[in-house]
């Protein structure tokens, strides 16, 4: 693995020298460095970065980042020092950028008191945007997981379940399947709870008639998949069904109209617009999708006020979805890759999804 071409493109960038990096998504990304303390300084001039971590991380931190190849200089924090201090011995004079949504206040007070400081956004989202093909891989890899995962949970079938023994099970299938942990917290809510679209899992349990919504992932180094199914069991309702197929026309729009150079909020438009000729547009209460990476949610957010235009190899999520108060819900989403003719979708279990109405016997 070589991460310092994106070292080198943060230098590439005419600003000030120094840019501050907290976020540990962004010190993975630009050195390879996994653990779960450290700060990063990159000296945007020279192309290199300087790692700040304590005794418990160095030696992870030299091996890592021998693997990634990165242009780092690995500094130890010993107990009772300051990360402000020794940041301050290797700027110097010069000022240092900083994102305020990245660090606390108490953070920012320190800093100040041993450099100057500048506040602007960082670059790390907008440059994590594009993928590279070791990150589309892991990102499939973990997608296929996912798929695994949900059709052995549905060769068990569901009906009878509590929402929160088929999110504890699926999860438990991922892992076992490969994954190194779940993308984000698994989300099952059957009948009425699927109109609430962040539903947390409860002891509600899944009965004949009730959709399903499953919206899971997996998380591979670091990368993440994330794919919605609504499952029909048994016999649903006239209403549910044309819901169901109302909001499977409209996801299909949307994962047409991706592709290379398109502004965000076209593939917002084209969902809604299914929405709109049905009279149901109120019900789709969020946006269409979201890019994804290290991160569940990153740049762009495809709603109508995206006006970011989609490039080669961008990650994004298709999800639409109507959620009808005291009936239920359906949403149906995929992960895709942005190509130069449109996009390859990388999650690949079947939208028509049902379960028999009642208990499988095992």
């Amino acid at each position: 693995m070589n991460v310092q071409p994106r070292l080198s493109r943060l230098a590439s960038i005419d600003a000030n020298r120094f840019l501050l990096c907290p976020r540990l998504d962004d010190i993975r990304w630009l050195t390879g460095f996994t653990g779960s303390t450290a700060s990063l300084l990159v000296d945007r001039h020279r192309g290199v970065a300087h790692l700040f971590v304590d005794s418990r991380y160095v030696e992870r931190a030299r091996h890592e980042i021998a693997v990634s190849n990165a242009q780092v200089e690995i500094h130890l924090v010993e107990s009772g020092s300051s990360i402000a201090a020794l940041i301050g011995d290797v700027v110097q004079q010069n000022s240092v950028i900083v994102d305020p949504q990245h660090i606390t206040v108490a953070q920012f007070n320190s800093y100040q008191e041993k450099f100057s400081i500048h506040t602007e956004t960082s670059p790390c989202d907008e440059l994590r945007r594009v993928k590279d093909e070791n990150e589309i891989d892991l990102i499939a890899r973990a997608a296929s997981i996912a798929d695994e995962a949900l059709a052995s949970l549905l060769h068990d079938g569901l009906c009878g379940r509590t929402e929160r023994e088929i999110a504890q099970h699926l999860d438990h299938l991922m892992r076992v399947g490969g994954a190194d942990d779940v993308g984000f917290d698994t989300i099952v809510a059957t009948g009425a709870n699927a109109a609430r679209p962040h539903h947390e899992p409860s002891n509600a349990v899944v009965e004949d008639g009730h959709c399903v919504i499953i919206d899971f992932g997996a998380e591979i180094d670091g990368y993440r998949s994330d794919m919605t199914r609504t499952i029909r069991v048994g016999s649903v309702s006239h209403e549910l069904e044309s819901m169901f197929e109302i909001v499977r026309e409209a996801q299909q729009c949307g994962v047409d109209a991706v592709t290379n150079g398109v502004v965000g909020s076209r593939v917002d438009a084209a969902v809604r617009a299914v929405f709109a000729r049905e009279g149901v547009e109120h019900e789709f209460i969020h946006g269409t999708g979201h890019g994804i990476g290290l991160y569940i949610h990153e740049p762009p957010i495809l709603s109508p006020r995206c006006e970011a235009v989609l490039q080669v190899n961008e990650v994004v999520t298709v999800e639409p979805g109507l959620y009808r108060k005291g009936v239920g819900g359906v949403r149906i989403e995929d992960q895709v890759v942005v190509t130069g003719t449109g996009c390859r979708i990388l999650t690949l279990s079947p939208k028509e999804l049902s379960c028999p109405r009642s208990p499988r016997t095992i």
